[in-house]
């Protein structure tokens, strides 16, 4: 067994020493690389998840403010929205890709089409009114808490 030793160290003894100082550079810069990415992904999700609380208080998780017309409420806020939703696309796997830009299609038209509902008239009854309130409220939640969990998986 010594034999074998000798042989290895009389082998390193004769073996440049550049391609392992060039072997750990690149592992070097590949290990400084994907901290970086790491890093990136945790800010997007970070900017992601923040950027709807906070856009959407009041409507998400709970509706306590629901505003009369969802679409000129969601206008101003919609590019913010669209900045998170592009930032955290970067991130997202291939395999998941279409189902989160078909999420992000569904909340987009929803909140840009979406208005009180009914006309009030002598013809629709209040509570068909708030009928269709708490179903758009309903269908707004679903589609955000569907945006938010594609961030859970980086969590």
């Amino acid at each position: 067994m010594d034999n074998f030793f000798d042989q290895v160290w009389l082998y390193l003894e004769v073996v440049p020493f550049w391609p392992f100082v060039l072997l750990g550079f690149v592992v070097m810069i590949g290990l400084i690389v994907d901290y970086v990415n790491r890093r990136r992904r945790v800010d997007a999700v970070e900017y992601f998840d923040s950027a709807f609380r906070e856009e959407l208080a009041g409507l998400y998780p709970t509706a306590s403010r629901w505003p009369n017309e969802l679409s000129t409420f969601m206008q101003p806020r919609l590019p913010m929205l669209l900045d998170a939703f592009t930032t955290l696309r970067n991130f997202i796997p291939q395999d998941q890709l279409r189902e989160y830009n078909m999420a992000w299609n569904n909340f987009n038209d929803f909140s840009r089409t979406t208005s009180a509902g009914a006309e009030s008239n002598s013809e629709t009854s209040p509570e068909l009114v708030r009928e269709q309130q708490l179903l758009q409220q309903q269908q707004f939640q679903e589609m955000v808490a569907t945006l938010l969990s594609y961030s859970e998986q980086f969590k």
